[in-house]
């Protein structure tokens, strides 16, 4: 007993080792970094009134004089994950914010469209007869933009820990604003594009993931 009370006066004073966990660090969260595809075959815009499609990342109303009147165009987006989580272990995604910088809003989409949606939805290669597709039963969405002045970003942590969760090695996504046209003939546009805007390429959306291996 007077031992122990030793011991116990010397931890006071000098502080003891405490045990170290393994788990604990096994539960830390991990940070990953990616970007949308540039693949034409896996991206770019479609429009609701005829049968086509193209490498641009547009979204809104009157897109150009050809086009017509009301008529709107949705962008369909694929991120690649690489194999990032393809592991041994379970993912928990705590955070998937995905982000464009690459930004260009002409005329007033947001006050005569509403609100750009970004929302989960898959595919297995970009075409025009995806307008209509339905988007997954329990997949994730978000408010990616509500006005022109940004921000231009949202978390979608749920709809990327869907396709971990599946296996799926892609987080595709639909963008549409609340409605597709208002046939005023004035052009509501929101296009992301870096150089072309007339084609896809990497880097103009960004996916940064906080996950925690389980």
């Amino acid at each position: 007993m007077r031992y122990l009370l030793v011991l116990v006066h010397v931890c006071i004073l000098a502080g003891c080792p405490v045990p170290i966990d393994d788990d604990d660090h096994a539960h830390e969260p991990e940070s990953f970094g990616f970007e949308n595809s540039g693949d034409p075959d896996l991206e770019g815009h479609t429009p609701r009134g005829f049968q086509g499609q193209g490498g641009g990342l547009f979204v809104g109303d009157n897109l150009n004089a050809g086009f017509p009147e009301g008529d709107g165009v949705q962008i369909f987006l694929t991120v690649p994950l690489d194999g990032a989580f393809s592991d041994d272990h379970e993912w928990e995604i705590a955070s998937a914010e995905l982000s464009s910088d690459e930004v260009d809003v002409r005329g007033t989409p947001f006050e005569d469209l509403g609100d750009l949606t970004a929302e989960e939805i898959r595919f297995d290669a970009f075409s025009s007869a995806l307008w209509d597709a339905e988007v997954e039963d329990d997949g994730g969405s978000c408010t990616f933009a509500a006005s022109a002045d940004g921000p231009f970003a949202c978390d979608l942590a749920d709809a990327l820990q869907n396709s971990v969760d599946d296996g799926y090695d892609f987080l595709q996504l639909r963008f549409r604003l609340e409605e597709a046209g208002d046939s005023d003939g004035s052009q509501d546009m929101v296009l992301f594009f870096i150089g072309d805007s007339n084609s896809t390429s990497p880097g103009i959306f960004e996916l940064q993931v906080e996950a925690v291996p389980m």
